[in-house]
């Protein structure tokens, strides 16, 4: 499996053990179309995603999960792809949904999968179907 995990900042000892589960569920999000791409995950803080946010997406505020695909490459291995993931987004996230902090980064790991494999949150209607898609796939995680 060729997702890549790091760790900009130092996590939860909650959700500590977290690194194998999160290759995994994003590497679900990226389906077997894609299962032979080169992904690396970035666990960040808010400065780091916001700089991101703002840099390449024009939006000055924290998110919770970026998705960048790389332009295409001849060179054999290079990476297709990376997924940022907030660590203090999702941990906001997991207070209001009721779930862990470690439930909340797969869910922002396959997010992320999704949308370098091309689907698309910018409606309500995509939004739900893109939800259902993320629930899908964690269920397989067990």
């Amino acid at each position: 499996m060729p997702i890549t995990v790091f760790f900009d900042v130092k996590l939860p000892a909650e959700a500590a053990s977290v690194k194998a589960a999160l290759a995994k569920a994003a590497a679900l999000g990226l389906g077997a179309r894609n299962s032979r791409r080169r992904v690396n995950l970035i666990v960040t803080g808010g400065a780091g995603i916001k700089a991101l946010n703002r840099r390449f997406l024009g939006k000055d505020r924290l998110t919770d999960v970026i998705a960048f695909n790389f332009p295409p490459s001849g060179l054999p291995g290079a990476d297709w792809g990376e997924i940022y993931v907030c660590l203090p987004a999702a941990a906001r996230q997991a207070r209001a949904m009721g779930h862990s902090l470690a439930a909340e980064l797969l869910v922002l790991a396959a997010h992320g999968a999704l949308h370098l494999s091309g689907m698309e949150d910018d409606t309500p209607r995509k939004r739900r179907a893109m939800n259902l898609k993320t629930a899908v796939l964690l269920k397989k995680l067990g």
